[in-house]
């Protein structure tokens, strides 16, 4: 989420898109600039770290999604989520894409994506052959840099974009109403 610094608050959520090969590169990509702690968090990035970061994304030359929800009220940010969610894994299904991993939040609020997701299949709102599941952030690479993207992606909305400048043709933006 992005709640300050912007014109308006916003939701975001994001995929790298990468076959097995290429997603075993990219999570090698990520642990060589990654040293110290479980994930690298683009928040907790100083900006020579967020440029060094954006640069070796962009070196792997994935395609990104990125689905962007506003204006958001803080109090229903999980409904924005189950926007988002939606949108995106059509948008990977759309691309070809045959899963989607979440990154893992906490206990409660996994269960509540777990039951949001046979909701949206039963009213036709989610791709029936999309597989979904969650994961841990310090347990994959590849959740790493959708968070990279997204952080960039903030940045520029917040007035810094020479981060997402270094991405930019890699990256396709969904905006949603909310």
């Amino acid at each position: 989420m992005r709640l300050t610094k912007v014109p308006t608050p916003m939701y975001m959520l994001g995929a790298a898109l990468a076959d097995e090969a290429t997603a075993a590169r990219a999570r090698d990509a990520m642990l060589g600039i990654h040293k110290k702690g479980p994930k690298l968090h683009w928040r907790d990035l100083e900006p020579r770290a967020k440029m060094l970061s954006v640069e070796a994304v962009a070196s792997l030359s994935l395609d990104h999604i990125v689905v962007v929800a506003s204006p958001l009220d803080p109090r229903k940010q999980e409904r924005a989520r189950a926007k988002c969610i939606e949108r995106l894994c059509w948008e990977v299904e759309d691309l070809g894409g045959t899963s989607v991993t979440f990154e893992a939040r906490t206990q409660s609020l996994n269960q509540r994506d777990r039951l949001l997701i046979p909701k949206l299949r039963g009213k036709g709102a989610l791709p029936v052959g999309l597989r979904v599941d969650w994961m841990r952030g310090s347990e994959d690479p590849m959740l790493w840099i959708a968070d990279q993207v997204l952080g960039a992606i903030g940045d520029a909305e917040a007035g810094e974009p020479r981060y997402f400048k270094t991405i930019l043709e890699d990256v396709m933006i969904s905006r949603i109403d909310l």
